[in-house]
């Protein structure tokens, strides 16, 4: 019953291949981008900064492939956007984005089998940084990540041997000081120790995934609006994710988690009058999250997550007064989701997992919300050591 467990054997027997790459990439060094603009007048504005010590792409249409990297990150990875811009008309984006490690890899039309060694061994900081008069509408983001890695299929199998280890400091913070948006201004940030999603279509997937995040991870965003007609932050923080993401083919994921950094996810919004529409914020940390769905066919997981890092994450709203005001968070040690849907397949697939879940970390989440008129309110809080939910639907309750 516990197929996951043969996954590695099953991994390696693989059929010839029309195409390979081998991938090696060090970089000792650090690596910094700056994005530094102040505009007076103008129609929409795009920023961005990207930083990254390691970045390998492949890709392959109608053929067999087979990829083999390893990326090894000792510097720093630095990316810092500072923008002003006091009379827009149209829109403002600002990002930054920061990696020690980045892989992306996808396949159409054939199989991919890849196997792939991610280490970032330094800190890693995404900073936006943004002062404005008057806008459309407005964006604001910061992402890190000490290792990425991003692999998809369509019509052919996905074979994935990935480890992924992290010990620095990793950092995203998007803070926004706007005056006046007529539409919607938006802010989020994301960090993570490592990030592996896995997606297939018509695909038979299998994955052996192994994780370890060490140091400490931060999120971090405050956006304030003097007037907004919708208002939004959101910073999530995580030590190792996963996530699989299957439709129309066999699932099967085998994962490690360990995590010993500290995860912290902070979220601040205010809003200097009122808001004619939605004031939110959100923020969500965890040590270990595995996110597994599956549509029309069978899916089997086998996972281990051990976290002994504290969690804590914030969410603060505070406006004059507006229809719906909201602020939520959540934290968890451990978090483990798998999906099944098999509404619109006869054979009855079903959902095989283990799971096992060990917390030594403190969890904390805590949500404030301080308006003296607004239509709609909600608030939540939740604080969760271990984590886990399977759910499997289809026709007739099956």
């Amino acid at each position: 019953m516990r197929a996951a467990l043969l996954i590695s054997a099953a991994l390696i027997v693989s059929p010839a291949y029309a195409q390979t790459a081998t991938n090696t990439q060090l970089q000792l060094r650090g690596v910094t981008a700056l994005t530094d603009v102040e505009v007076a007048r103008a129609g929409d504005v795009g920023i961005s900064a990207l930083a990254s010590g390691n970045s390998v792409t492949g890709a392959s249409n109608g053929v067999d492939a087979d990829y083999v990297s390893d990326q090894h990150m000792d510097g720093a990875s630095r990316a810092t956007t500072n923008a002003t811009v006091w009379h827009a008309t149209g829109v403002i984006a600002a990002s930054s984005t920061a990696a020690g490690n980045g892989l992306t890899a996808q396949t159409s039309g054939g199989d991919l089998a890849l196997r792939s060694d991610q280490r970032a061994h330094n800190d890693v900081s995404a900073e936006t940084r943004f002062t404005g008069g008057d806008a459309g509408d407005a964006s604001t983001s910061a992402s890190s990540s000490g290792n990425v890695a991003a692999i998809a299929a369509e019509n052919g199998d996905l074979r994935v041997i990935l480890a992924q280890e992290s010990d620095g400091a990793v950092r995203a913070s998007a803070e926004a000081d706007h005056c006046c948006v007529a539409g919607q201004a938006v802010s989020g940030a994301i960090a993570s120790a490592n990030n592996a999603t896995l997606a297939g279509t018509t695909t038979t997937n299998l994955s052996d995934t192994a994780q370890s995040a060490r140091g400490a991870v931060a999120a971090r965003v405050d956006l304030y609006a003097g007037y907004a007609t919708d208002a939004s932050g959101n910073a999530t923080g995580n030590g190792n994710a996963l996530t699989i993401d299957n439709q129309w083919g066999y699932a099967n994921g085998r994962a490690r988690q360990q995590s010993s950094a500290d995860v912290s996810a902070d979220a601040y919004v205010t809003l200097g009058g009122d808001f004619l529409g939605f004031a939110s914020a959100g923020a969500y940390g965890v040590g270990n999250s595995v996110t597994a769905s599956n549509v029309g066919s069978d899916m089997a997981l086998d996972v281990a997550q051990e976290n002994s890092g504290d969690v804590s994450a914030t969410a603060a709203m505070a406006g004059t007064g507006g229809v719906t005001a909201l602020a939520s968070s959540a934290a968890y040690g451990n978090s483990v989701s798998a999906a099944l849907c098999a509404y619109c397949d006869s054979s009855r697939p079903t959902l095989t997992a283990a799971n096992s879940q060990t917390n030594d970390g403190d969890v904390r989440s805590e949500a404030v919300l301080r308006t003296p008129n607004a239509q709609s309110v909600g608030a939540s809080a939740a604080a969760i050591g271990n984590a886990a939910t399977f759910q499997s639907t289809g026709p007739g309750g099956r």
